[in-house]
């Protein structure tokens, strides 16, 4: 989510907390609020962990947004403002939502590409060297014929989509419209190039995802040391665990961002073995959630 400095009124430092202050603070947060529920509105999950996906969500960015450019006295007063209009204004604001969340049925499931009404809030990609690599390296491999289906603004909504996590040559078929014969083509195209990496799995477990030197997180060197410390856990709920910490940039998140396809007890287990393989860290004790995030030796500029 891209917030400015204007819209969260970071210029304006207040003494005292009038009501005026009060009513600022208020909008503030229920702007952001509005925003995060739109953002997760075709999200398939329970009302209950919508809830707390939301509530997780506005507090990851108001710490990200807000860390050392306002006083903590004022950081403390937003977080308690939020813990005090959140209960009355999210059923308000979700009454009216055009989708409203729904029970799954706790299968774990392959993640899949997020829709494009839903982008991330954090910085998962390093854009600014993938931008350089699609203007000078992609037109070498697309067609220069004019509506093509597949054109390098389309391929960077793709990878900024996929979060950094692995897709299955059927996605990148759906998202270019295009069929299977030409989507292996180019995707082993963009393997040669470098673009790409590939999970060395055959026939329907393969995988393709963005080369690691394209992301914020160090996932070559990730995905091996978290397979490590969670040797009973099935590979395919390793991958997600992988593919979670990557989509995190190495912002801090909470434990409920991870219960979609994970019991909450199972998350504990999982979290607290990273842990003590020194592949997590506790940001924030203080809330009902604690607050992870990835040491930042696992994070590139």
């Amino acid at each position: 989510m891209d917030v400015s400095k204007k819209t969260l009124g970071l210029q304006w430092t207040p003494k005292s907390h009038g009501v005026e202050e009060q009513r600022l603070d208020r909008a503030l947060v229920t702007g952001l609020m509005l925003e995060v529920i739109l953002e997760t509105s075709s999200l398939q999950t329970t009302p209950h962990i919508h809830r707390n996906l939301v509530k997780t969500r506005l507090k990851n960015i108001m710490v990200t947004h807000l860390a050392g450019r306002v006083t903590l006295e004022r950081f403390h007063h937003l977080l308690r403002e939020l813990d005090h209009c959140f209960p009355q204004y999210y059923p308000l604001i979700t009454s009216g939502s055009p989708q409203t969340p729904v029970q799954t049925t706790g299968k774990p499931a392959e993640i899949s590409l997020p829709t494009a009404s839903t982008p991330p809030a954090r910085r998962i990609l390093r854009e600014d060297l993938l931008k350089d690599w699609l203007e000078t390296e992609v037109r070498k491999f697309l067609p220069q014929r004019p509506h093509r289906k597949l054109g390098g603004k389309r391929l960077l909504d793709f990878l900024r989509q996929t979060r950094g996590g692995w897709f299955r040559l059927k996605d990148f078929e759906r998202h270019f419209g295009v069929d299977r014969k030409t989507a292996w083509e180019y995707l082993q195209k963009f393997l040669s190039a470098g673009l790409l990496c590939h999970n060395h799995q055959r026939s329907a477990a393969v995988r393709y995802a963005l080369a690691a030197r394209f992301l914020v997180v160090l996932a070559d060197a990730l995905r091996p040391k978290v397979r490590e410390a969670l040797p009973d856990l099935p590979r395919d709920q390793t991958n997600l665990v992988c593919d979670w910490l990557v989509a995190t940039g190495g912002e801090p998140f909470e434990a409920a961002e991870w219960y979609f396809h994970l019991k909450p007890a199972r998350c504990r287990q999982i979290m607290a073995s990273l842990q003590a393989a020194g592949l997590l860290e506790e940001v924030d004790s203080t809330g009902p959630d604690q607050m992870f995030r990835l040491p930042h030796g696992w994070v590139q500029d």
